[in-house]
């Protein structure tokens, strides 16, 4: 019997939750550390109860953190990993373009932005002015992206100096310490008919419940609230949003996220270079084809929230 500690929802404030699970660190060095998940018994939100304090989350996000090696942790098959990353971007974009209402002055902003290769098409393809801010700037430090703006700020610091007529939070959303205090930022970093687009993990998925404790959407203690969709309407009121869609797929592949889990399973050393996963991945890939091809039908992993500013 796990105790509750009661702490309010991040989402809706509600002081009543319940145990849901508890995990390790995730993509991280093997250690004693145990991180509990509890589910709002009002919006159905789950988030951390014992959470890492912001200042120490340094820790977590060392130079051998897979996301910010990226396509340089698979070695001789980076050519690979990198056509991967321009299709997802693209996926993207298409995205972004559907919501699009003005063809001329279009800024976007990316919040949580990494590796900036999904702005640098936008403003390319799009003739965006683009906006990337970031905690960090590992994923931008010592390369040229001369036409975009990128802050290394938190989004509570971030002082624009124009309104954006789309904000994205590709898997930014999960890690935020304040989300409350954050949707009131990117109301007001919004003009009026603005859109924000969200994509965030889904632990109602399929694989969330099969992988349970290894299912990397956790991905704790880095990720701080896993978002439900009655969590959304908690969040976005009414007064001064409207949801325009919600889907229970996205621009991320499920399989990734269910990948990740095997191989936390697995016990892999992260730190280490992912070559030698390559070919087992591409296998595992074309095995599990059938089944993540349902993705769009059936929830696998991955949720993605359209929002207009009113």
């Amino acid at each position: 019997m796990h105790q509750v500690k009661q702490v309010l929802c991040p989402v809706c404030s509600n002081s009543k939750s319940s145990y849901f699970i508890s995990t390790k660190a995730l993509m991280h060095e093997p250690n004693k550390e145990s991180y509990i998940f509890n589910k709002c018994l009002a919006c159905e939100s789950v988030f951390l109860a014992n959470s890492v304090r912001e200042e120490n989350l340094n820790k977590y996000y060392t130079d051998n953190y897979l996301p910010y090696k990226g396509p340089a942790a698979w070695g001789k098959y980076r050519p690979f990993i990198e056509s991967s990353q321009r299709k997802l971007d693209r996926k993207r974009l298409a995205v972004v373009s559907s919501v699009r209402n003005s063809k001329n002055n279009f800024n976007l902003l990316d919040v949580g932005c990494g590796n900036p290769s999904f702005l640098k098409l936008a403003e390319y393809e799009l003739n965006a002015k683009c906006t990337g801010i970031d905690f960090s700037d590992s994923g931008w430090k010592n390369r040229a992206y001369d036409q975009l703006e990128l802050l290394k700020t938190a989004i509570a610091d971030f002082e624009p100096n124009h309104f954006f007529d789309v904000v994205t939070l590709w898997h930014y959303f999960e890690h935020d310490y304040h989300v409350q205090e954050t949707v009131e930022k990117l109301y007001e970093c919004l003009r009026p008919g603005g859109k924000l687009i969200i994509e965030v993990p889904d632990y109602r998925s399929i694989s969330a419940r099969v992988q349970k404790q290894f299912w990397q959407g956790w991905h704790s203690p880095r990720h701080m609230t896993l978002f439900s969709k009655k969590g959304f309407y908690a969040l976005f009121a009414e007064d001064k949003w409207t949801i325009t869609k919600y889907y229970r797929h996205g621009t991320l592949d499920a399989f990734t996220l269910w990948w990740l889990g095997k191989m936390e399973q697995k016990q892999i050393n992260w730190s280490e270079s992912m070559e030698r996963e390559f070919w087992p991945l591409v296998i595992f890939k074309v095995i599990s084809f059938p089944f993540f091809i349902f993705e769009k039908i059936f929830p696998m992993g991955i949720q993605l929230v359209i929002i207009e500013k009113k």
